[in-house]
């Protein structure tokens, strides 16, 4: 297949699949092993292949389609493929699978953020033929590794949101609760007076919103504080 040939729009043709799908990427050798592989799914169809941006958010307004799968990136600088899907979205309800060459975790939460039902890893082809007939369903379950990456990123931002809240000292007694240690032993390794650890305590407990130290240090063990 030239590339003239794979850039030009495929012919708007009754199918053997009723899924009709819209693929939306630059990246000629992925494109033309996505669509031989697609043939094997006897109840999709693959009705368009966009490559630009503007391409993309024509197709997925003005053609009656069912989903779209969409690179992250196609010719521009950054994440194109994410700005088309946001434009599709924001005149049209149509479940869009946003694919990328690697779970980089950035793009997965922009992917999510722009309103994609799902975030596939390229390699995974089988897997994005899978969330094409889920997406088609109005039943899509998020990749396992894309949740993954979404449940660290969770993780990392209610980690830096505790850090953000807490002075060096409060965060190093926290630690040491979260470790196991009890407040003498804390007062004690870190050379501290009884007095100055009651008022950490008391301003960790009112930063955090908990009732005790205790109840403070379950949820930084929660989030993985004490590792730090």
């Amino acid at each position: 297949m030239s590339e003239a040939k794979y850039h030009s729009k495929l012919p708007m043709m009754a199918g053997k699949g009723n899924i009709r799908v819209v693929l939306v990427d630059s990246d000629q050798e992925w494109g033309r092993r996505f669509t031989e592989f697609l043939k094997t799914a006897t109840d999709i169809h693959l009705i368009n292949i966009s490559v630009t941006k503007e391409e993309a958010v024509r197709a997925g307004l003005q053609l009656d389609v069912d989903v779209v799968v969409v690179n992250t990136t196609l010719r521009s600088p950054g994440y194109d493929g994410l700005d088309a899907s946001k434009e599709i979205l924001a005149k049209k309800d149509i479940p869009i699978i946003v694919v990328a060459s690697s779970n980089d975790p950035e793009v997965v939460v922009e992917a999510m953020a722009v309103g994609a039902v799902n975030f596939i890893c390229k390699a995974y082809m089988r897997d994005i033929i899978i969330a094409i007939r889920e997406a088609y369903h109005r039943n899509p379950s998020l990749h396992p590794r894309a949740s993954k990456v979404l449940r660290e990123e969770v993780t990392r931002l209610k980690r830096q949101e505790f850090c953000c809240k807490l002075t060096t000292t409060e965060k190093e007694v926290l630690q040491l609760i979260a470790l196991g240690y009890s407040q003498s032993k804390t007062i004690q390794l870190m050379g501290i007076s009884p007095n100055t650890m009651k008022t950490h305590v008391r301003h960790i407990s009112r930063k955090l919103g908990t009732k005790s130290i205790k109840e403070a240090a379950i949820k930084a063990r929660r989030f993985g504080l004490e590792k730090q």
